[in-house]
């Protein structure tokens, strides 16, 4: 039996990240799932510890996707260093999503896993080309 109930984030409060870190996820080569998942870990993230409580099934009630949809974003994200799982349904953001922000002060922190612009893709190119002028344009 699924839910259709997804909680809410722990405060209103609008979340500021750095040109440098957007700058630094325009490299994480990440699938729009991926994306997805982030973005929602991201708008339920609690300030004081940076971590995000929402299960499984929650996210795919959220985000209209289907569970290997929503693990493989999961799967993305572990990999390539931007939020791991601490136990079923809680997950930690990286700190330089999350200003800093950890659960506890001896958690080991992986090093985010950037793509050399270099290697990219044509499409993935051009992508990240957009990325970075809208950036620029922004500032």
């Amino acid at each position: 039996m699924s839910s259709s109930y997804v909680p809410s984030p722990p405060t209103g409060a609008p979340i500021t990240i750095s040109r440098d870190v957007l700058r630094l996820l325009a490299l994480v080569d990440i699938t729009t799932a991926g994306r997805r998942v982030l973005d929602q870990l991201l708008y339920l993230s609690d300030p004081e510890t940076g971590t995000a409580a929402i299960s499984q099934n929650e996210m795919c009630s959220e985000l209209g996707a289907s569970k290997p949809t929503v693990n493989r974003g999961f799967k993305e994200l572990r990999e390539c260093g931007l939020a791991w799982s601490l136990e079923d349904g809680l997950y930690q953001l990286h700190p330089l999503l999350t200003g800093g922000a950890v659960s506890s002060p001896v958690m080991p922190v992986p090093e985010i896993r950037a793509a050399e612009p270099e290697r990219f893709t044509e499409q993935r190119r051009a992508r990240f080309a957009a990325q970075t002028a809208n950036l620029a344009a922004a500032g």
